[in-house]
């Protein structure tokens, strides 16, 4: 009898999920274990009733989200009615492009987990082990010796693949001492204010939001339509909360485009594959003069508008910027919502948005094999143009926010004109423009920051890599073999990392539920 490949996922969410299904579709006879930290497999932090609540909505759409044995809508659609009570979800209204709360989501990732174990062929084996949490991984022999801790008992076992689908990596929130600093503002439920109901979150894109929605929801309540959503603080004192950042603006409303999205036929995976056959030199300088090409056919008027001298990644961020800075504040936002609902109700495409929500994916083909100075020019300016242009979140968010500013509880500041952060005498000082403000608590909401392998805390693993930069590409390799470790004492071991930190400093746009299943497909694959 065969014997069975015993795999580690380590990790328990969205892409350990996918990463099962697509080995579950194998013919090979595996063993896999699923190591989850926490008390729920499936949803992950973005996901969980421990880290949101109810009110936290995702960012994407039902029908972008990649199904697993079903898609979100279906299992909406068949849900019990104390789940669609739960959400306020009609069953007869749900829709292919509907926003749901995140915990809803991950009730959907817990539910198609355990459907996918209980359905599984009988040569496969499948075992979840929850409240586990792994501490190293050491390469021995043609495997891998795993330590893990289970409460306070800790343990080793052996197995011949790994796959590393750790998520989100996030400080604990509970601030040292009185410091009323939190690292990062999940879970929502742990976040404190002090005695002035007051607190400065750093950071005004969606984990900014999310901080903001949170401790709104948790000191008072949306009441209200869409059409007509205010906020009532539940004391005296009003909740003052202020959202911080260099530029000061929030992501844009969703917009409408086409689903499925349609291709591009000038900035193509396939061109940019024969450009970068012609040498690593120059590429991303390359890449960028062809997206010129597809952004002027596509929408010359807007590219007349940027008024560019020379098209470089520099200048074009520079521009693009300049564009957003001239829609900061609340009218502003409350205009580009109303253009927005507009555009959905036309189902009129805004083009250069479109086009650069479609191009980012092209981009991240050519992005592992960047040189360190070109990947450093990609991180500075491109980056965050595209994130900006294709994040959006959905309309019930930015009707919060607009709805927390006319109660009076919400601003929105921008740091790049001399503003600044201080901390002393246990309060955070605020100063912008000549005017101060000072919070007992600080609220870290910049987002997941990419980190190195070594800072996943797998200290054998660490030291037995023949690289630094693990996800870095050289040519020749293929396509099944770009989320494998290269070890030094074995070219070829079946340990892969499709961890998201790590992933986004060569795979900037990573974060995805979408990006998530792709990579787990390329590594069920490749094993």
């Amino acid at each position: 009898m065969r014997r069975q490949k015993r795999i580690a996922l380590i990790g328990g969410g969205p892409t350990a999920v996918y990463t099962l299904k697509n080995l579950l579709q194998k013919a090979d006879e595996f063993q896999i274990t699923i190591f989850e930290a926490g008390p729920v497999a499936g949803c992950g932090i973005p996901y969980s009733r421990e880290h949101n609540t109810p009110d936290m909505m995702a960012n994407i759409t039902s029908v972008e989200i990649p199904p697993v044995l079903v898609s979100l809508a279906d299992w909406v659609r068949s849900a019990d009615a104390g789940l669609l009570k739960t959400f306020g979800i009609e069953r007869d209204q749900v829709g292919e492009r509907d926003y749901y709360p995140r915990t809803l989501i991950g009730a959907y990732y817990i539910d198609q987990l355990e459907s996918m174990v209980a359905s599984a062929a009988p040569w496969h084996k499948v075992t979840i082990e929850t409240e586990t949490r792994v501490l190293d991984i050491k390469p021995d022999g043609k495997g891998f010796e795993i330590m893990m801790r289970t409460n306070t008992v800790t343990t080793t076992r052996w197995f011949d693949a790994v796959v590393m689908a750790t998520g989100h990596l996030s400080e604990p929130v509970k601030p040292k001492s009185d410091s009323g600093l939190y690292r990062s503002p999940y879970p929502v439920q742990n976040l404190q204010l002090g005695s002035d109901r007051a607190a400065l979150i750093l950071g005004s894109s969606l984990s900014g939001i999310d901080a903001a929605v949170g401790l709104a929801t948790r000191h008072g309540g949306f009441v209200g339509s869409a059409e007509n959503l205010s906020f009532k603080p539940d004391a005296d004192q009003k909740l003052r909360l202020v959202m911080v950042s260099r530029k000061g603006t929030v992501p844009d409303a969703d917009f409408f485009y086409p689903i499925p999205e349609e291709p591009l036929m000038i900035f193509t995976p396939a061109r940019l594959e024969k450009l970068r056959q012609d040498g690593r030199a120059g590429l991303l300088s390359r890449a960028f003069k062809l997206f010129k090409l597809q952004l002027a056919a596509d929408d010359p008027d807007f590219l007349q508008r940027l008024a560019l001298p020379r098209f470089t990644p520099e200048g074009f961020s520079k521009a693009y910027f300049a564009m957003r800075k001239t829609r900061q504040g609340f009218d502003a936002i409350a205009q580009n919502l109303k253009d927005s609902t507009e555009d959905y109700r036309e189902r009129r495409v805004v083009m250069w948005r479109y086009t650069m929500m479609r191009a980012h994916e092209v981009f991240g083909t050519v992005v592992p094999y960047l040189d360190d100075r070109e990947l450093t020019r990609f991180h500075d300016h491109l980056a965050p143009a595209f994130a900006d242009a294709y994040g959006c979140v959905p309309h019930l968010s930015i009707l919060r926010l607009l709805a927390l500013h006319r109660a009076g509880c919400l601003d929105i500041v921008a740091l790049e004109n001399g503003g600044t952060i201080r901390y002393g005498a246990g309060r955070f000082t605020l100063e912008v423009g000549g005017e101060t403000q000072t919070f007992e608590t600080l609220i870290d909401a910049r987002g997941q920051r990419p980190a190195s392998i070594s800072e996943l805390g797998f200290l054998h693993l660490d030291g037995a890599l023949a690289k630094d930069e693990v996800l870095r590409r050289a040519s020749g390799e293929g396509e099944d073999d770009q989320f494998r470790l290269r070890l030094a004492n074995r070219p070829v071991a079946d340990i892969f990392c499709i961890s998201i930190p790590v992933m986004m400093e060569r795979y900037p746009f990573a974060q995805g539920l979408v990006a998530c299943s792709e990579a787990a497909e390329v590594v069920a694959t490749a094993l």
